[in-house]
Order: C-alpha cells, then structure tokens, then sequence
C-alpha cells in the first residue's frame, strides 16, 4: 500500500522544467502564434498557444528573479508562497510576484455555462473551445492584446 501511496504523491509533483526549457517554450509557442495569427488561422487554437508561450516566459522570469536555474529547489522546500506561484496557471498572481501588477488588465469572460473565466483558466477556456456569451467579442480581443503585450515585456527581459 505504501509503494501506491508514494507513486501518487510523485504523479501530483509538476514535471520539472529549467530556465532553459521555459525559455525555448516561450519562443517557439509565441513564434507559432505570431505563424497562426497571420494565417489567421483557428482563434482557439492560436490564443491557446498564446496564453501557454506566456505562462512560459513568465516562470522563465520567476526562477530569473528568484536566482534559480531550476524549480526543483522551490519546489522541495519550505517556502510555500514560491511553490504556490510555480505551480499556478494565474498570469495575474505570476505578474504581482515580477512586480507588474495592475500594468496589464485581463477581462473575465462568461461562458455559456455560466462559469466567469479569469487568467487562471484562459488555458482551460481555449483548450476546450469552450463558447463564450454573446457579445464577448471585444473583451477576448483585449485578452489577446494584452497577453501580446506581456509577451512583448518578456522579450525585453530575456
């Protein structure tokens, strides 16, 4: 029973990834958006690559802040906050930490499900092709713009 236990508890880590590979993840999710979105090509599919080319850029600037090569120091010691934040989808939370909060506004979106949609779940959002209420339109747009905009203020700090 304890070898299942133990077994569980590791498929629950996150997969270790360095700086190196947050970084390249970052450039050739963000470099097939910029190919998608100028083949105007699926919405879903091109923003889904967006928002993951983000989240990339920005644990790359975390360990970066944090003076890490690796997460795996964070994720195996005490400091809960740090693990909290590596571990977390929310862009907005990430941004606070790297000091950018409140210099990028990111729109909640209502689903037909009734669900409110923030940037913890923009990946679940375009992964499922989840349909968003009418007249949204304008918001999701602000919502790509605004991760460009991120992914642009990465760039600089790569």
């Amino acid at each position: 029973m304890k070898i299942a236990d133990e077994r569980q508890e590791r498929d629950k880590k996150m997969l270790l990834a360095d700086k190196k590979d947050y970084r390249r993840g970052y450039k050739k999710h963000y470099q097939l958006y910029l190919r998608l979105r100028n083949a105007n090509s699926d919405t879903n599919s091109r923003r889904l690559l967006l928002v993951y080319s983000v989240e990339c850029g920005l644990k790359y600037m975390l360990l970066d802040k944090w003076n890490e090569r690796t997460p795996e120091h964070i994720l195996n010691g005490a400091d809960d906050r740090k693990k909290d934040i590596l571990k977390s989808h929310n862009l907005e939370k990430i941004l606070k930490e790297l000091g950018q909060q409140g210099n990028f506004k990111f729109p909640r979106l209502e689903t037909i499900h009734k669900n409110v949609a923030s940037s913890e779940s923009y990946h679940q959002l375009y992964r499922y092709c989840i349909r968003m209420q009418d007249r949204q339109q304008e918001k999701e747009k602000k919502i790509e713009e605004t991760l460009n905009s991120v992914a642009y203020w990465i760039e600089e700090g790569m």
